[in-house]
């Protein structure tokens, strides 16, 4: 055998050394429970008008997934005050990277959002459309998608079972028909002079209504109203415009059902101006039912722990074909001027994930509007009405939420003080609405 060298026993001896290293390194080495880091890059802002302990929780249960989530900060900003908030900040140069945007915000913040292309990977209108629930196309606008939809708000039926059981009433009512004729005089009662000691339902009014515009769209929805019509980047007001055939009016149906229960000679008359809000009524008792949101459930609990009550659907019109409520969607929004449009379109790709989009609904009483979620149901009393409200929910293309207060407060001041026939109010409404947009 050939002497070896001084300068060959060295490299020898140093890839020896080299190898012997490498397989300690590859022996203590152990796999990341947490999946690849994603490129959130910088600080990712989420703004939103949830608590902030509920979304913080899913955030961090995202964090021990996601390598590099940690990035995203969350502001709760109540929606009522979304609107200035937001516009104040995209002045002063601080908007935030994204935003749980309320549908009702869409047009009034529309040109303040990126537009996402439907040609971008899994957002095409076949993707969404197999991926979501059809109230989500509110969203879904001509030109792009404004928001990648996560969570739903349906109005629902909060009824006293202690005051139905009371009136002889087993469940509550399936149909309109049926609430009128046997529902709501059964569980109103009067001292004699008209004068309310307990109220079927607080329909009638505006201003101690807590969901009264709500309880209006869902009437409209209901009765076949066209509702707002988006074309060629122009809003078609079509509250009075049916997408049926025949029949009345959609709106002026609607407002005159819902105005009939504070006329003291209509035999529906259950409420009036000097009541207390209806919700606070529902929760002392003294109002049989409640339409809230499926959000209010556990603030229900709370304010009284002994109140006996379930929640149902909706009344339909016995003849309808199709069964409707309303719906506050929430999408994830990236406004134009945010500073990480890519963290954000990143950390909102990981929000409206199956996992999260759930975890996040049920710790806010919502309904997630993915089908894959809502196809395996729950076995939760409560959970599950929700989300069966959640597949007939749809908003409307509304002006900003101010806009839609004035209006139909004014429509109903001006029918319950018999200013005009209910067909010249409507109108007036309506004129006051296409002036917002």
């Amino acid at each position: 055998m050939t002497n070896l060298r001084p300068f060959q026993i060295f490299l020898l001896g140093v890839f020896f050394f080299l190898a012997i290293l490498s397989l300690i390194l590859i022996s203590n080495f152990k796999t990341s429970d947490k999946s690849d880091e994603l490129a959130f890059g910088e600080r990712v802002e989420l703004w939103g008008p949830f608590p902030y302990d509920e979304v913080s929780d899913v955030l961090e249960e995202i964090e021990r997934e996601y390598d590099g989530f940690e990035v995203v900060e969350y502001v709760e900003v109540p929606v009522n005050e979304f609107a200035n908030t937001f516009v104040n900040a995209i002045a002063e140069g601080r908007s935030p990277d994204l935003v749980i945007l309320p549908h009702t915000e869409l047009v009034a913040q529309r040109s303040k959002l990126t537009p996402l292309p439907y040609n971008t990977d899994g957002l095409s209108k076949r993707d969404l459309r197999n991926r979501y629930i059809d109230g989500t196309e509110i969203f879904a606008r001509e030109d792009a998608l404004y928001a990648i939809p996560l969570a739903v708000d349906p109005l629902v039926m909060y009824w006293n079972r202690d005051l139905f059981s009371g009136a002889g009433l087993a469940s509550a009512p399936r149909t309109w028909e049926e609430f009128i004729s046997s529902t709501a005089g059964s569980l109103t009662r009067n001292n004699g002079s008209r004068g309310l000691i307990q109220s079927a339902v607080a329909f009638g009014e505006y201003a101690n209504v807590r969901n009264a515009a709500e309880v209006l769209a869902m009437l409209l929805l209901q009765s076949g109203s066209q509702m707002v019509v988006e074309e060629n980047g122009r809003y078609s007001v079509l509250l009075n415009d049916s997408l049926q055939t025949n029949g009345q009016p959609p709106m002026e149906a609607a407002v005159q059902f819902y105005t009939n229960f504070n006329n003291p000679s209509n035999p529906l008359y259950s409420w009036n101006r000097a009541m207390p809000e209806d919700r606070l009524s529902f929760i002392s008792g003294d109002l049989a039912i409640y339409f809230g949101f499926g959000s209010e459930i556990d603030d229900l609990v709370r304010q009284n722990p002994n109140l006996n009550f379930d929640i149902s659907l909706p009344p339909q019109g016995a003849a309808a074909t199709v069964a409707r409520t309303y719906g506050e969607f929430y999408g994830l929004a990236i406004p134009r001027a945010a500073y990480n449009q890519s963290g954000a379109f990143a950390v909102a790709s990981i929000l409206a994930n199956s996992t999260y989009t759930e975890s996040l609904a049920n710790t806010l009483n919502l309904s997630p509007v993915r089908r894959d979620i809502l196809s395996v149901g729950s076995d939760n009393e409560f959970t599950a009405v929700v989300r069966q409200a959640a597949l007939i929910a749809r908003g409307w293309l509304s002006p900003t939420p101010s806009a839609v207060d004035n209006a139909f407060a004014s429509m109903l001041t001006d029918i319950n003080s018999n200013k005009g026939k209910v067909s010249q109010v409507v109108r007036n409404a309506i004129s006051r609405l296409s002036q917002a947009y």
